[in-house]
């Protein structure tokens, strides 16, 4: 039962459209940084979550997919798959 559900969460997918350059970009953990034009991003419910104090912490407050909900996507720039 535990490898059919880490298969389902596998299968949730991230689809992320920069709002810099308009690159489409997916992937299972949250995109830090545009692959194309290299814009930063904040994570998903960045206000939502502890400010990280550095660098290293800041990096752990991007979620995987499925740690996150459709409601805490922007609309229009994310989606779960």
């Amino acid at each position: 039962m535990k490898e059919l559900k880490s298969l389902s969460k596998k299968n949730k997918l991230i689809i992320k459209k920069c709002h810099m350059c308009g690159t489409i970009m997916e992937g299972f953990q949250e995109q830090k940084k545009c692959t194309k034009c290299k814009k930063s991003f904040l994570p998903n419910n960045y206000f939502g979550k502890v400010h990280a104090k550095n660098s290293k912490e800041f990096d752990e407050l991007f979620s995987s997919s499925d740690d996150l909900h459709e409601e805490d996507l922007v609309k229009g720039i994310n989606v779960l798959w």
